[in-house]
């Protein structure tokens, strides 16, 4: 478990001792009998660390997928080559000890999977998320779940359209069903680190590392959550090692974290000068800029109220620790500067397809800025 102080220090003799901590609480010794896993969707931003924390734990690891993805895998991780939509032939008649689904939408992925495997199956852990929730608020593992609410038979689906809260939810009673007492459900929030490529996060990292006048929108003790993927995977590849069932709320840190602490902890990892200038989200929002922008604007007030306030209690009853805050910043600040600057412009355009990179961002943000100031000295 780490407090809120732990989770924001910065680089400071302090910060080894806690980021080592972390890892010996983490990743603790390696099984001495290890596990044949397998993971559905082991590319991407999340598969990926699962099959590093599957790995740093001894275990042999498979992965399947399309083949499409241009992720390079440790040559160690088997390569199983397949269709969700109907060829699962490479995991067929296999027995595997522990399998972890990050790649299921439909609930009919998740039933054809499950005749697939056949029984083979020790423990099955499906990676759901927080929209299964019917409302944010409060959230906890208690809480009402979303209902399908569509015309058309849900199995028969192959995307989840508008529905996707309640088509992960009927995911997750098809896990249950194909996989009975032996079903962990995980349901993250805001997942961010390195790989991250909805690319709020990682433009704020890479924002805040030029320095200058940066805008800053929303209310400075506004909540923030999130949640490291390495945090992530390692603690839920130690939950199936255990045999863990039930379902778990993840995210973090375990005390309260302000929009103006997050800034300020991220600010502390880079040597630059900065200075945030505040607006109100109402007023960044009547010219045009949404949450998940390519400026620095956390949806911790607008778009999905309560993803910032969740119940995380049982999730860190049962392990979940968070690393420092700066290790995430500068790990993910690594990540994106080693990126192509092609891809660097995928990563920060995320959900905003109005800037084409972090210099369009920046100059959109001298705009609102110089409005901003105009307007001031006008009152």
């Amino acid at each position: 478990m780490s407090t809120r102080r732990e989770f924001l220090l910065g680089a400071t003799t302090g910060l080894l001792a806690l980021h080592q901590s972390h890892a010996v609480n983490s990743m603790d010794k390696k099984r001495k009998n290890p596990l044949r896993v397998l993971i559905l969707g082991g590319t991407g931003f999340i598969g990926p660390h699962f099959v590093r924390a599957a790995l740093d734990r001894g275990h042999t690891v498979s992965v399947f997928n399309r083949g499409k993805s241009d992720h390079q895998l440790p040559l160690s991780v088997e390569r199983l080559i397949g269709d969700r939509n109907g060829d699962l032939a490479a995991i067929a008649n296999r027995d595997w000890d522990a399998v972890f689904d990050m790649a299921a939408y439909v609930p009919k992925w998740v039933r054809s999977l499950g005749k697939a495997l056949d029984g083979r199956v020790n423990h099955y852990t499906f990676i759901s998320t927080i929209m299964a929730y019917r409302s944010l608020i409060g959230a906890n593992e208690q809480s009402a779940l979303e209902t399908y609410s569509g015309t058309e038979d849900p199995y028969s689906l192959e995307t989840p359209g508008n529905h996707y809260g309640a088509m992960k939810v009927l995911c997750e009673r098809e896990a249950e069903a194909q996989f009975p007492g032996r079903t962990l459900v995980v349901r993250p929030a805001t997942i961010v680190g390195p790989g991250e490529m909805a690319g709020a996060f990682s433009y704020l990292v890479a924002r805040i590392e030029r320095g200058g006048e940066i805008l800053a929108a929303g209310e400075p003790s506004a909540p923030v959550q999130l949640i490291d993927v390495r945090d992530l995977a390692e603690w839920t590849v130690r939950l199936a090692e255990r045999g863990q069932t039930g379902s778990f709320t993840a995210s973090g840190p375990v005390e309260r974290l302000s929009w103006s602490e997050l800034l300020g902890g991220v600010r502390a990892a880079f040597s630059v000068a900065t200075h945030l200038t505040w607006v109100p989200s109402s007023w960044i929002t009547e010219r045009g800029v949404g949450p998940f922008s390519s400026l620095l604007f956390w949806p911790s007030q607008v778009g999905l109220p309560g993803s910032m306030e969740l119940n995380v209690t049982k999730a860190v009853t049962h392990g979940l620790s968070f690393r420092p805050l700066n290790a995430t910043v500068v790990d993910t600040s690594t990540w994106y500067r080693s990126l192509p600057e092609a891809r660097r412009k995928d990563v920060l355009v995320a959900y905003d397809t109005k800037n084409k990179s972090l210099e369009d961002s920046i100059a959109r943000e001298r705009e609102l800025l110089a409005l901003w100031h105009a307007e001031q000295k006008s009152q």
